[in-house]
């Protein structure tokens, strides 16, 4: 039997050929999975390190937009919005998410892209994401789009949020429970339509019911006020029913009056309770009967929290106006005494002195037992200090309450004017251009309140003066008269701190009063003896004269020394001259009035060259 060798050969290497082939796409297989592998990580990781630095640029502050224009130049939110909102790895989704939120929160046209191109939809996905972060970093862009203004909340109350944020609200996980409230409260702050549309009592049940949960996180907590003093600001309605039905007040008071509540929080609570209480009476009341109006004069001294301070003020402010009885109730409470330490630690800080004005002068422009126990404790003196205040409208403020506490009785104003507060306002008042009209007439009233109530005589002395404008200084004389009139001793003082001598002045410069002004100065100078009346008018006259005469005789010393000195230089002066000229000299001052007159007569030439020529070079 032959064999074929060469046919054997050839099947064995057609076998092995294959078989290598074989090893070889095998091989070159395994290597293209490899590298799909490898590229979609590359991919991975690409787009990890992308979201991440473009997370580490919008967290940097950008006062130009310099870093907004460089990214919107390369048309970050087409990146941003597809494929890397909707990436399948969540960490990068979550991320991609949480940078379109800041970009939707710096420009509402950023806004308009995310409801305007089809993104909302995949947003809205993203909330029922499997992942909380995922669906934490999606309220947080529907939170920044309803930011953005009522337009665009509306187009996110349309796409159906509100079953997704509920169901976000349940969650365990605490961020995005939170970041679920915070879109709430946008949507609500957006407009009072929007409020009432997402405020059912099935959510407000829920946010009251998480407020009372023991061991939230403080950030959930504050989130949870904030909330619900938007709800509260927005309708009496809204205030009526978290106060009546859902008993929001109770977890309020706790934080308000808890020694270990974080300052935000209390700051925070302070701020809802006065949303409630902007509304109505019964509503103050309601938070007046749990406590928060004591707990909220106290706080007004807090010198740790300004916000504590300044929220505890907006709260009895908004108490304060409502009627004369809670105004009462909240200085029962200690208010004029915490009111003079509040204005004393926010001294330099605007809206801190305007709400301590605005508390002390609607306190006092109700009862006078109210006022005056302001007024006793010290609260106008701040006031005072704010009268010349750079601000005009903390100006005007201080000085409406100065004329609320002063308008009730001389109890009441008599303090005040004895620490400066008419000097403070009348100095204020003379400085004003006469063109602020508004502005001087609200001063010229507070200062006339405090004219009008002067407890005596005395306090209204340094006002007789002629740089008071005649129009205020009519009414400071209508004041005098019937004060001095019925005390001897303010008649004495205003003799002896030269206030009539001022009058009389005053009285002399003609067409200066007019009536009824020269009346009532008239009738005060009736007041007092016809002797003293003509002392001081005649002083007057005398001091006209010694005025001319004074210059005379000025003229008559200077002309003597250079008589002496053109002696001495020809030297034609003796002993015996000298002693004659300063004897003359002398004569001559002590007969100054007449050496006046003849110099006025007969001319101060004739008498000097002639008379004391005689007496040099005569003798």
């Amino acid at each position: 039997m032959t064999l074929n060798l060469t046919s054997t050969k050839k099947s064995t290497t057609r076998s092995k050929a294959t078989s290598t082939g074989s090893t070889q796409r095998a091989t070159g297989s395994l290597g293209t999975l490899k590298q799909i592998t490898q590229a979609f990580r590359a991919y991975q990781v690409a787009r990890n390190e992308f979201v991440n630095s473009l997370t580490g640029f919008l967290d940097i502050e950008d006062e130009d937009s310099a870093i907004l224009e460089a990214l919107m130049k390369n048309d970050v939110m087409a990146v941003l919005c597809c494929p890397l909102s909707q990436d399948p790895v969540a960490g990068i989704q979550s991320l991609s998410l949480q940078c379109l939120a800041k970009l939707s929160a710096v420009d509402p046209l950023l806004s308009q892209v995310v409801v305007s191109c089809g993104i909302l939809d995949g947003v809205m996905a993203s909330m029922a994401h499997e992942h909380a972060p995922v669906q934490a970093s999606a309220s947080n862009v529907l939170s920044a789009v309803t930011g953005s203004g009522p337009e665009y909340a509306k187009k996110v109350l349309k796409s159906g949020v509100m079953p997704a944020l509920l169901n976000n609200l349940q969650s365990s996980n605490l961020l995005v429970k939170e970041a679920a409230v915070n879109t709430l409260a946008t949507l609500i702050e957006s407009s009072p339509d929007h409020a009432a549309l997402v405020c059912t009592e099935h959510v407000l049940s829920v946010l009251v019911s998480l407020l009372q949960v023991q061991g939230s996180p403080r950030t959930l907590l504050l989130a949870l006020v904030v909330c619900l003093s938007h709800v509260a600001a927005k309708s009496a309605a809204l205030s009526e029913a978290l106060v009546t039905k859902h008993g929001v007040l109770k977890p309020l008071t706790a934080f308000v009056q808890g020694a270990n509540t974080p300052p935000d929080i209390k700051a925070a609570s302070l701020n809802a309770s006065a949303q409630i209480c902007r509304h109505n009476e019964e509503l103050v009341n309601q938070v007046a009967n749990a406590g928060v109006l004591t707990s909220a004069v106290q706080l007004l001294t807090d010198k740790m929290t300004s916000a504590v301070r300044r929220n505890s003020s907006g709260l009895l402010l908004q108490a304060t106006q409502k009627t004369p009885d809670l105004a009462e109730v909240v200085a029962r409470a200690g208010a004029p005494a915490c009111l003079q330490t509040f204005m004393t630690l926010e001294a330099g800080n605007r809206d801190g002195m305007l709400a301590g004005c605005m508390i002390i002068g609607t306190m006092g422009s109700f009862k006078a037992v109210t006022a005056k126990a302001l007024v006793d404790a010290g609260a106008g003196t701040p006031l005072i200090t704010c009268v010349p205040h750079a601000d005009q409208e903390v100006a005007g403020v201080a000085a409406w309450a100065i004329e609320q506490l002063g308008q009730h009785s001389e109890e009441t104003a008599g303090p005040l004017v004895t620490a400066g507060a008419l000097m403070a306002l009348t100095q204020v008042y003379c400085s004003m251009p006469k063109k602020k009209t508004e502005l001087r007439s609200k001063r010229k009233s507070s200062i006339k309140t405090l004219i009008r109530c002067a407890p005596s005589a005395q306090s209204l002395e340094p006002f007789v003066d002629k740089a008071i404008p005649p129009p205020l200084l009519k009414h400071f004389l209508r004041r005098l008269e019937p004060l001095l009139a019925k005390s001897p001793k303010d008649r004495q003082s205003f003799v002896t701190s030269g206030a009539l001598h001022r009058l009389q002045t005053i009285m002399a410069v003609r067409g200066l009063l007019k009536e009824p002004s020269v009346s009532h100065a008239l009738s005060i100078s009736s007041l007092f003896p016809e002797d003293v009346v003509k002392y001081y008018a005649g002083f007057l006259l005398r001091n006209v004269e010694e005025v001319q005469e004074e210059s005379q005789l000025l003229l008559v010393l200077l002309l003597i020394l250079l008589l002496v000195d053109t002696a001495l230089s020809s030297g034609n002066l003796t002993l015996r001259k000298l002693k004659q000229v300063m004897a003359m000299g002398h004569q001559g001052l002590k007969k100054g009035k007449l050496e006046a007159r003849m110099a006025q007569e007969e001319g101060v030439e004739w008498l000097l060259l002639g008379h004391w020529e005689t007496i040099l070079y005569g003798m």
